[in-house]
C-alpha cells in the first residue's frame, strides 16, 4: 500500500508540474540595468564653435561695425537679469525712431536650453549659425544664436519705429557679435 501511495503521489506531482508549465516560454526577469534618460538634443551647428570669454562687454562690436549698423550713441556696459552685456543704440532716446539692443555672450545657457524655457521661438540663421528669434509684435525681439556647447550669443531689443522690424535689427547686431568671437 505504501508503494501504491508513493506511485500515485509521483503521478499527481508530475501532472501538477506539467499543468503549471503551460508549455510557453518563461517570462524574462526584469532587467536590473539602469534606464538612461534620452540624450539632450544635439546642436545642428556646422560652423566652428566660438570662444565665449569676453574681456569687454561692449567690445563685442568694433567701432566700424557699430557705425555700419547705425549705432550713434556711446555703448553702455550693463547687466540684464544678471547677465553682463552692452546696450547699443541708434536714435539715442528718441521716442519714435531708431532702436536699442542689449547684446551679451551668455556662458552657461546654450540655444537648446534657451528654447526649453521660452515659447513661440522661430528658427533663424545668423552668420551661418542656427538661431531662434522671438518677436513680440513687429518691434520687440529676442535672438539667441548657437555658437558653443557651453553658451550662446543673446540679443534683446526694440525698434522704436513701427516700420522697422525689430528682429531684422537684432539679427544684424547678433551677426556682428558672432563675427567677432574667435573660434574655439
Amino acid at each position: 500500500m505504501l508503494r501504491k501511495g508513493l506511485t500515485l503521489g509521483a503521478i499527481l506531482g508530475g501532472v501538477l508540474l506539467a499543468g503549471c508549465s503551460g508549455g510557453g516560454a518563461a517570462p524574462e526577469p526584469p532587467s536590473s540595468a539602469p534606464v538612461e534618460p534620452p540624450a539632450p538634443p544635439s546642436s545642428s551647428r556646422t560652423a566652428p564653435a566660438k570662444q565665449l570669454q569676453v574681456a569687454d562687454a561692449c567690445g563685442v562690436l568694433t567701432p566700424e561695425q557699430q557705425q555700419a549698423i547705425g549705432v550713434n550713441e556711446p555703448p553702455r556696459a550693463r547687466e540684464s537679469n544678471g547677465v553682463p552685456g552692452c546696450t547699443f543704440e541708434d536714435g539715442g532716446g528718441n521716442a519714435t525712431d531708431g532702436w536699442s539692443a542689449f547684446a551679451a555672450v551668455k556662458q552657461g545657457e546654450t540655444l537648446q536650453q534657451f528654447t526649453e524655457r521660452m515659447a513661440n521661438e522661430q528658427p533663424a540663421t545668423v552668420a551661418g549659425y542656427p538661431a531662434v528669434q522671438i518677436a513680440s509684435g513687429n518691434r520687440n525681439c529676442i535672438v539667441s544664436v548657437d555658437v558653443s556647447d557651453q553658451g550662446s550669443v543673446f540679443v534683446n531689443g526694440i525698434s522704436r519705429n513701427e516700420a522697422v522690424n525689430g528682429c531684422d535689427v537684432m539679427k544684424k547686431v547678433a551677426e556682428a557679435v558672432v563675427q567677432n568671437l574667435p573660434n574655439a
